[in-house]
């Protein structure tokens, strides 16, 4: 008899029916509202996706505004999106990858004043024209500050095979052409550097000094003026924080520092000995060499 009951069609029914209507129907509309939900998610997905800016090419001459004149070598760059390109000897430049829309496109070189212009990209691309108005200069016009600029130039390379050590420089067109947002992303990507978080550390330990103490009472690993940096780099077997120089100064925070500086905005960047010292000279440092070349401080050696 308990068998056939367990069969019985009437006691499934009641069986069923131990749901409440009420959670049912809640349950169906809870299954509902997830479905249709997941298809929203999808619609923004695909919306998205949909809005994705459309890139193209922006090309375009740089002229000498007072004699019309191409300007060679100039750096033109996206305000907005820190990359560009120099222009060759025509003058021309192309940027490729630009978000059509409005773009701030910046446009410098030694001699002259910088030009930052507004300017409407179309999906089809756009050719422009920029102007540059030569500074009041003390000296033989542009040609003057291109050979003042060569000369400095001349005397970072100098410098840098006068050690017996690896030396790495990139110049303002891998610069310009970085898609990194700015010179600590850039070394990275660029070097091959293997970044480390620095030890948490109490005092400083300079080159040629008793090492102070950390936490610990273990000597610390860093130099001067690094340890005041949260990045520090793995070199030879042990964790260091580079010495680093903008434009000939060193900087007391260390890699750190160069977050603040844009690719857009350094001439050249110096990598020695494995990272052991970082050098970056921005265009305002080769602006004012460019009036009034001076001699570099010679560097030291070290292991």
């Amino acid at each position: 008899m308990e068998r056939q009951d367990e069969m019985d069609p009437n006691r499934c029914r009641r069986r069923r029916s131990r749901w409440p209507g009420g959670l049912r129907d809640a349950l169906g509309r809870s299954i509902l509202v997830a479905t249709l939900g997941l298809l929203s998610a999808s619609g923004v997905h695909a919306q998205e996706e949909d809005r994705a800016p459309i890139r193209v090419t922006l090309r375009g001459i740089v002229l000498d505004e007072v004699m019309g004149t191409p300007v060679a070598g100039a750096a033109v760059y996206l305000e907005d999106e820190d990359y560009g390109a120099l222009t060759d000897s025509r003058g021309a430049f192309r940027i490729e990858g630009v978000p059509a829309g409005s773009q701030t496109v910046v446009a410098t070189q030694f001699g002259y004043w910088e030009v930052a212009a507004d300017v409407e990209v179309p999906e089809a691309g756009t050719i422009m024209e920029i102007d540059l108005k030569p500074r009041p200069i003390l000296l033989d016009g542009v040609t003057a500050v291109t050979d003042n600029i060569d000369t400095m130039v001349r005397r970072l390379r100098t410098r840098r095979q006068s050690l017996p050590y690896q030396t790495r420089a990139f110049d303002q067109e891998r610069l310009l052409r970085s898609p990194q947002p700015d010179v600590f992303e850039f070394l990275w990507r660029e070097t091959g550097l293997e970044r480390r978080p620095c030890p948490i550390t109490v005092g400083v330990t300079f080159v040629g000094w008793r090492p102070a103490r950390g936490l610990g009472a273990w000597d610390l690993p860093s130099q001067a003026p690094g340890a005041l940096s949260s990045h520090c780099i793995w070199r030879r077997g042990q964790v260091i924080s580079p010495r680093v120089y903008i434009d000939e100064m060193p900087v007391a925070r260390g890699l750190d520092a160069l977050r603040n500086y844009p690719t857009t905005q350094i001439y050249a960047l110096e990598v020695y000995s494995q990272g052991a010292q970082i050098r970056a000279y921005t265009y305002n440092f080769m602006q004012r060499m460019a009036a009034n070349p001076e001699a570099l401080v010679a560097l030291s050696v070290w292991p």
